[in-house]
């Protein structure tokens, strides 16, 4: 932990940004109990008030900021998709222009795996989501043929991907996690000697691993698979441990720091 901190400078301006499910909250069996606690919120937003923080994630920009509450930081929500930042909203052109797409694509998926236990198809706006962790083992091939088949009738407007036991239904862009904290970073004008950190945990977040490889801090949370980022916590609360401890040393440092532009009003 002390040698992740003492990798962050203490004389420029750096950039928090965190996945949500499976990094700050232990990925549950259904998505909406996956709450945070409230000494939690209140970590965030005192970081946030430090510095830029953005919550990166594959849900939906209005759940994730519901599911989240804290005033003072970045919502980046579809990965990377939509945007929200000091009470001003982006979203990607291309992508809310195959929104109606994705939601026919979506409710032909729900027509056909209706019958199946277990399995919860989520619409999320700009992308869809299959999530099949209560669903028999046996039923994953049919689960994942039903959804490619629907993503090929769309005639190469939405792509297929996979994260930790769910399929996603996206638009076909060259967009992701990566490119929405590349983003946000310019919304935020954090200045090019801006150093990042990010931590996350699905195979989503190799993304932005990938967009900061030569640059920042890249902290993979789990001990289970390879990864591109550079450094590795074990679980959550060894997450929360290193948010903690640098929103501490930020606290003492921040008569000394500049900041990149906090996100005020979340």
């Amino acid at each position: 932990m002390k040698e992740l901190l003492e990798l962050v400078p203490a004389d420029v301006p750096i950039a928090v940004f965190l996945d949500y499910d499976g990094t700050l909250v232990a990925i549950r069996e259904r998505p909406e109990l996956a709450r945070l606690h409230p000494k939690r919120k209140a970590l965030l937003a005192s970081l946030g008030r430090r510095t830029l923080v953005g919550l990166v994630s594959g849900r939906p920009l209005d759940e994730l900021r519901r599911m989240v509450g804290a005033a003072g930081i970045a919502y980046v929500g579809n990965h990377g998709m939509e945007i929200r930042k000091g009470g001003k909203t982006w979203v990607h052109p291309t992508a809310a222009g195959v929104a109606q797409r994705v939601a026919r694509t979506t409710s032909a998926i729900r027509a056909k795996l209706g019958d199946l236990q277990g399995v919860m198809v989520e619409d999320k706006g700009l992308t869809a989501s299959i999530h099949f962790r209560l669903a028999s083992p046996r039923h994953r091939g049919t689960i994942r043929a039903i959804v490619a088949e629907e993503v090929r009738r769309s005639r190469g407007a939405l792509i297929l991907t996979e994260g930790k036991m769910v399929f996603e239904v996206r638009p076909n862009i060259p967009w992701d996690k990566g490119r929405g904290i590349l983003k946000l970073m310019s919304l935020a004008r954090c200045p090019k000697s801006c150093f990042p950190v990010y931590i996350g945990d699905d195979r989503t977040d190799e993304d932005a691993f990938r967009a900061l490889a030569d640059h920042g801090l890249t902290i993979h949370v789990g001990l289970a698979r390879r990864t591109r980022a550079r450094f590795r916590l074990r679980g959550v609360e060894q997450v929360w441990r290193f948010l903690a401890a640098l929103e501490k040393r930020l606290g003492v440092s921040a008569g000394r720091r500049p900041g990149p532009g906090s996100s005020r009003g979340g």
